[in-house]
């Protein structure tokens, strides 16, 4: 009988760290790096380790000698019940492709349509003359969305334990790739596609496991920020209206987002602070944003690179731009709330666009940034630097 239940409680050990491994893990453990070498094993495994544990379940069934009915019932019961609730739990309920569904219909509209209010972050696409829009909080809940723009097919997605959108070329040799929620490894989630099943991190594009990897996800440039700076931006934009099956969830998120609202307890760690992340030819570097929002403006190094980090007046969005116009040095500071250029005393908005004085006209060019929890930025650019803000 020891044998019998022996083999019960390693059934239920492994069902339960199969369903940990990559589901409702816990904090302790996202922080080791061998956590996804133990998902993949334990989810590529789980259906041999159920048959044969299960197999000798059966062997070691047909050799027991019960004296005991009453409590062999009991606890037979018991490991069937927790085995089956384990099972559940991590097969039915808590798992991605239940827990985050995918997104019923895709309806896109003119900003004069648009009901997703502007205060909110998007996450913003421009490929071949089209501009698309994709709700920070839609993309929260569904973790990434297949779609196309300007004729080239891309999977946005965005991780809520990160905070972090990406946008990736989904134009294959093999095909056009969906992607589905395996779970969450080291704070950020895993993303599978259903051409060659590899496992892809959504922060880095890198697939980690599986035939691809080794392999890395094309950068599409993409643009966080409010939905409101990004029509003015962008006034012809098609902007991803709420899915309603999911609009209660689309609200929570938003309030979430907005630090209106916060998930239990037990579901997250301390809410780390954001940062704007840019890196740029190797070279890496971090904003803390609350400081950039008070601060407003910080001129910079970025490796060889001059740039300018700003943020608008409302705190919603932040930006980081090349210093310079034509291959020409410019210094920008802040002057009664306005931004100024000390070499033509030209004013400049937080789109980078100049709008009075000799450069009127011109546009700063934009780098690629990224708006995120710190823990996040420094697990997977761990040669980041950080700008000092008391230095200025």
């Amino acid at each position: 009988m020891d044998l019998f239940f022996a083999i019960f409680a390693l059934l239920i050990a492994t069902e339960l760290v199969k369903g940990l491994s990559a589901n409702g893990t816990p904090p302790i453990l996202q922080s080791f790096s061998w956590q996804i070498h133990l998902a993949y094993f334990m989810w590529s495994n789980i259906l041999k380790f159920r048959l044969i544990l299960i197999a000798a379940l059966l062997f070691a069934f047909a050799q027991l000698e019960v004296t005991n009915m009453v409590g062999f019932s009991a606890g037979l019961i018991m490991c069937f019940a927790l085995w089956g609730g384990i099972y559940w739990l991590f097969n039915k309920f808590w798992i991605g492709k239940y827990k985050f569904l995918p997104i019923t219909q895709k309806t896109f509209v003119s900003a004069s349509d648009n009901q997703v209010p502007t205060d909110l972050p998007i996450i913003g696409v421009e490929m071949n003359g089209e501009a698309k829009a994709y709700p920070a909080n839609l993309l929260f809940y569904h973790h990434q969305l297949s779609d196309e723009v300007g004729g080239h097919p891309i999977v946005a997605t965005y991780c809520g334990m990160c905070r972090s959108g990406r946008v990736y070329d989904a134009n294959w040799a093999e095909g056009t790739p969906e992607f589905a929620l395996v779970g969450a490894v080291s704070f950020n989630a895993i993303l599978r596609d259903n051409i060659t099943n590899s496992w892809w991190r959504q922060e880095t594009g890198e697939a980690v496991k599986g035939a691809k990897k080794g392999q890395q996800l094309e950068d599409i440039y993409c643009e966080q920020m409010s939905l409101s700076n990004w029509i003015e931006k962008h006034p012809d934009t098609q902007i991803l209206q709420y899915d309603p099956v999911f609009e209660k969830k689309y609200n929570f998120l938003a309030k979430l987002l907005k630090y209106e609202a916060t998930f239990p307890r037990w579901h997250f760690q301390k809410t780390p602070p954001m940062v704007i992340g840019v890196e740029i030819d190797g070279h890496e570097k971090a904003y803390d944003l609350i400081e950039l929002q008070n601060k407003q403006l910080v001129t910079d190094m970025i490796g060889p690179y001059s740039v300018v980090a700003i943020s608008d007046a409302e705190k919603t969005s932040a930006f980081v731009y090349h210093n310079e116009v034509d291959g020409r040095p410019l210094h920008f500071e802040m002057n009664n709330g306005a931004i100024i250029d000390a070499e033509t005393n030209s004013r400049w908005d937080h789109l980078g666009r100049c709008q009075s004085g000799s450069l009127q006209g011109a546009q700063l060019k934009q780098m690629q940034s990224y708006q995120q929890f710190i823990r996040a930025w420094i697990t997977f650019h761990p040669k980041t630097e950080f700008y000092d803000f008391n230095q200025s």
